[in-house]
């Protein structure tokens, strides 16, 4: 089963309406990612890092009910006071991102779900970074 790792990113998206500079809906396609993992398509990834990220800036219940949903596919990835300082060491200005990344690989994701696709460039050789919409099928009209 593909393995997907969420950026911080992906989790606020999938439990509030949002929509990019231009106006786009940017919430249904990670909506929808997470009701395919539901389904058994995907397996997801979700660090203790990108958790606490939520809850600093969302509200709990709505984080709550969405891994609820998907409570059987989810893996928990923990992270370090160690690791954190390594993010830091490798990539000061973006370590939250570094961070993520070693996470990713640690957890054996084959994929960094997120909406910043260029911040996880340099792992480009290691593990893909891709936007929701690219791993969801096209819907037939």
């Amino acid at each position: 089963m593909t393995k997907l790792y969420i950026d911080t990113n992906i989790l606020i998206y999938a439990i509030e309406d949002s929509l990019n500079p231009f106006g786009k809906d940017i919430s249904t396609s990670s909506s929808k990612l997470f009701g395919e993992a539901a389904s058994c398509k995907y397996q997801v990834i979700i660090s203790t890092w990108a958790l606490s990220e939520v809850r600093r800036i969302r509200n709990i219940d709505d984080l709550d009910m969405l891994l609820k949903i998907v409570e059987k596919k989810i893996i928990i990835q923990k992270y370090t006071k160690e690791d954190v300082e390594q993010a830091k060491r490798q990539n000061s200005d973006h370590f939250q991102d570094e961070l993520h990344g070693m996470l990713a690989l640690r957890a054996g994701a084959d994929y960094i779900v997120t909406r910043n696709v260029d911040d996880f460039k340099h792992l480009n050789k290691q593990i893909k970074a891709v936007k929701p919409e690219q791993l969801l099928k096209p819907s037939s009209s």
